[in-house]
């Protein structure tokens, strides 16, 4: 971290304070914040010392100026040093109209979500989404599940168990009540504005709260909100349809304990079952059609992946602050320190690819894509054994090929920039062995009692979904286009 310098200041000023000099003639006395504190210079007149304080009052003055131009006498800058290291300089004051314009920024933002919502429905089967609004403003005030005790088969049971739009709104209600309060009171008032034009009477009546001013401004960052307005939309629009309906799920009771290795074993086998069973996604069918050329569909998913990057060590944190046995909390910290500062290879093999630095910097993520961050830092938490025997899910699996590598490089092996830089990432991968890391981590835990088992492999089976239909996203958004476009708000066409 750099070191903190008087020029941060926007523009410095003294505290209100009053100075004189003292009787010497050399020594000058500033009493601010009821201290008075003495002030001299070898070598300089006590009085320019003093006109150099009376003019810091002032956040124009010229002794700013030069101590932000680096024109300024030794001296000076040390006086504006020592007077910053007392607590003795301020800022300028906030605007006052700040919160008010946020405020009026999140109301904008509501309204577009809304009326996309509104436009996505037929007025005629809107009525299908009322349970699910209700629902859904339930799940908001459901309180948060006991650690080492979740299960993601749990939420909405009984009316809507197996609904995996309701399961991710659950997990990303817990992700952001930890990391984007904010989000929540967005979300309250969208599912009320939704219900309201939608005509269900009463209901969001019914469910209003207290509608909550910003705390802050320059803390959370807006384009966030956007990002996870559009994820309720996508959710919401698909949970009272079919394809919402778990495609995988694993309720195989264990009976008795068994050792860390031996259920990663069981959970390998159950993860190639299950790949199986979901069989091939949508992307995979277009990138290996005959077809298929480079072009948005290619660029997209290293998009995604780039997002995904961008925020990876966030799902090893929760595991940070767990009181877990020595070997096991070493190589939780290693694995946060080699995963450290990976999307400097995505962003580069994302530009490579011809996509413009801006559009990455405004680009929002796929809905699912941003539930995949989401999901897999709730489970941490909440399902830690879960977690673990799911970073295969992210990481890959020994002995397992990843089923688009070899057809992505046929497709990009033109761009020598790529090949140069994504070299550079693969390599790095298998050197740090991230395959093997669920079973090095299960090899440090000697016994699981069997709900546990079960609690564990139920959530693995979520995230094999969720991996899947996020590759389904993929090949929806970007698979029609003939010109890249980066996914927003507007952009993105929720499923009515």
């Amino acid at each position: 971290m750099e070191a903190w310098q008087v020029t941060h200041y926007r523009a410095p000023h003294l505290v209100p304070f009053s100075a004189h000099l003292a009787d010497d003639g050399q020594t000058v006395v500033l009493a601010a914040d009821a201290k008075e504190y003495e002030i001299q210079f070898s070598g300089v007149e006590g009085g320019r010392v003093l006109d150099s304080v009376l003019a810091m009052a002032n956040p124009d003055a010229e002794i700013w100026f030069d101590i932000h131009a680096g024109s300024a006498p030794s001296w000076q800058l040390s006086l504006a040093e020592q007077l910053d290291a007392l607590s003795l300089i301020r800022d300028a004051p906030a605007d006052p109209a700040a919160l008010a314009r946020q405020r009026r920024q999140w109301d904008a933002l509501i309204r577009r979500c809304v009326d996309k919502m509104l436009a996505a429905t037929a007025a005629d089967a809107r009525g299908a989404y009322a349970p699910v609004v209700l629902s859904m403003l339930r799940l908001l005030d459901e309180p948060a599940p006991r650690a080492d005790a979740f299960c993601i088969d749990d939420v909405g049971a009984p009316e809507w168990r197996d609904n995996f739009a309701l399961q991710t709104f659950y997990l990303q209600k817990l992700y952001l009540a930890d990391n984007l309060p904010q989000a929540l009171t967005l979300w309250r008032r969208v599912l009320n504005g939704f219900a309201d034009g939608a005509g269900f009477v009463g209901l969001s009546r019914r469910e209003a709260r207290a509608e909550e001013d910003p705390a802050s401004d320059g803390f959370y960052c807006p384009a966030h909100l956007e990002a996870y307005l559009l994820c309720l939309a996508d959710l919401l629009l698909l949970a009272p349809k079919p394809q919402a309906r778990r495609r995988l799920l694993s309720r195989e009771p264990a009976s008795t304990v068994d050792s860390g290795v031996n259920f990663m074993r069981r959970a390998e086998q159950f993860a190639l079952d299950g790949l199986a069973q979901l069989g091939e996604s949508r992307y995979v069918s277009r990138v290996n059609a005959e077809d298929a050329g480079f072009g948005p569909l290619v660029q997209g998913l290293f998009i995604e992946q780039y997002h995904v990057t961008q925020r990876f060590v966030e799902i090893i944190a929760p595991l940070m602050t767990k009181r877990l046995r020595s070997p096991l909390k070493q190589r939780v910290y290693r694995y946060f320190q080699e995963e450290l500062g990976h999307e400097v290879y995505e962003r580069a093999t994302c530009e490579a690819l011809g996509v413009p630095p801006a559009w990455l910097d405004q680009a929002l993520p796929l809905p699912l894509f941003q539930a995949y961050v989401d999901a897999f830092t709730v489970l941490g938490r909440y399902d830690p054994i879960g977690y673990l025997s799911s970073i295969m899910v992210t990481e890959g699996m020994l002995g397992v090929d990843n089923p688009v590598h070899e057809r992505l490089e046929s497709l990009v092996e033109f761009r020598a920039d790529y090949q140069r830089v994504a070299k550079r990432h693969d390599d790095l991968n298998v050197e740090l062995n991230h395959a093997a890391l669920s079973r090095l981590f299960f090899r440090e835990i000697s016994a699981l009692s069997p709900l546990t088992q079960q609690r564990a492999l139920a959530n693995l089976a979520y995230l094999l979904e969720l991996n899947l239909r996020a590759m389904d996203q993929v090949a929806d958004f970007y698979g029609p286009q003939s010109q890249l476009a980066v996914c927003s708000l507007d952009s993105y066409a929720v499923a009515g």
